[in-house]
């Protein structure tokens, strides 16, 4: 079945389900001509739709539609029925010249009093853009609108934009690859970076599991430590990095991937990343040989130099895959400078014209 994939150039990002923005006009949609956002109404017209002057935008942001407000109480609606047996997330983007009170309700009409729960209270401060994001576990029945409403000074603007509604459960996460697509010598090691996001509405721990086709030697670090299982808070990112060995009886040439499927407690909710590898001939040609890299002196206290035919690139990593350093190349000979990195493992990738990266590891003394 995997092969039959392979001609499909399968996407490497694979998301858990997830309901998406269930906002079918939001102000994304909304002409620049200072009207009301479109699918919106407000009765004195306190919002406005329209590009920032640049005075008050302070922070470039461009691409998106704004609304902004001038009076010190404002409301908007929007007609959209919540279920009371779902859970929700929502969220924007917002920034103000002056402290703003900013409130997302629920109500059964387009009116102040007939708002029945909050769904996001957030102070919007000047100075840059800030995501606000909000779970609600319990919908009133008969939540027929939805409201924002903004309180501040006469004169001073709130500006908000990318806002979402989306439905969520308690358990649920995505997943996504970082790096890319890897050639590499079978017997070697690699390391493999990628994020999980828990997009549920309850911590949650992720659990990795690579496939072993054609690769051993696992390992799994997270925040320099090293683990198979992230803990992950409500809309908390964790980066991953994974090492792992190609195994030496892969054939060069052969199409290899490595599968890292990912779980939680439940088992409701399932993620898995794909990461393609090129296996390579060490014994091929002498132009082969030669454009492997030598990287020396090895262990090292203040330089390295290193070595290969026509290189392009050189990039310094650490032990958990973070890139410390990086710098073009030409020629065959490169001295990095290593005497300010604390004493430890560290990980060299070269690449070169006529190859890919080659992945060495040096001793900092």
């Amino acid at each position: 079945m995997k092969k039959l994939l392979l001609t499909l150039l399968i996407c490497i990002t694979t998301t858990c389900a997830f309901a998406g923005n269930i906002l079918d006009e939001s102000f994304e949609y909304a002409n620049h001509d200072l009207e009301s956002p479109v699918g919106w109404n407000c009765n004195d017209n306190s919002w406005l739709c329209g590009y920032l002057e640049k005075d008050h935008n302070r922070i470039p942001h461009t691409g998106n539609w704004y609304v902004f407000n001038d009076t010190e109480d404002a409301w908007m609606y929007m007609p959209m029925y919540l279920i009371p047996s779902m859970r929700y997330r929502f969220s924007c983007w917002a920034i103000s010249d002056g402290a703003y009170q900013l409130e997302f309700w629920a109500g059964t009409s387009p009116n102040p009093d007939d708002m029945h729960i909050q769904l996001l209270s957030a102070t919007v401060a000047s100075g840059e853009y800030e995501r606000f994001t909000n779970f609600v576990e319990t919908i009133p029945d008969n939540c027929e609108y939805i409201a924002i409403h903004a309180v501040g000074l006469r004169g001073s603007y709130i500006t908000i934009d990318d806002i979402e509604v989306d439905m969520v459960e308690q358990y649920q996460f995505e997943a996504e690859a970082i790096s890319g697509d890897t050639a590499m010598y079978p017997g070697t090691e690699a390391v493999f970076r990628f994020r999980v996001h828990n997009t549920g509405y309850d911590p949650v721990d992720i659990s990795a599991h690579p496939s072993n086709e054609f690769f051993t030697n696992f390992s799994f670090y997270s925040n320099g430590v090293m683990t198979s299982t992230f803990p992950t808070q409500p809309d908390e990112y964790v980066e991953v990095t994974c090492h792992a060995t190609l195994r030496p009886e892969v054939e060069p040439g052969t199409v290899a991937w490595l599968d890292v499927h990912m779980t939680i407690p439940c088992n409701c909710n399932t993620a898995m990343v794909t990461f393609w590898v090129t296996p390579m001939d060490i014994t091929q040609t002498e132009e082969n040989e030669a454009a492997k890299i030598c990287v020396y002196p090895n262990p090292t206290t203040d330089f390295v130099t290193v070595e290969a035919e026509d290189l392009q690139s050189i990039t310094l990593y650490d032990i958990n895959g973070k890139t410390l350093s990086s710098m073009a190349a030409k020629g065959n000979s490169v001295r990095f400078d290593v005497s300010d990195l604390k004493a430890g493992v560290y990980i060299i990738s070269a690449k070169t014209r006529s190859t890919s990266s080659f992945v060495k590891s040096i001793l900092k003394m």
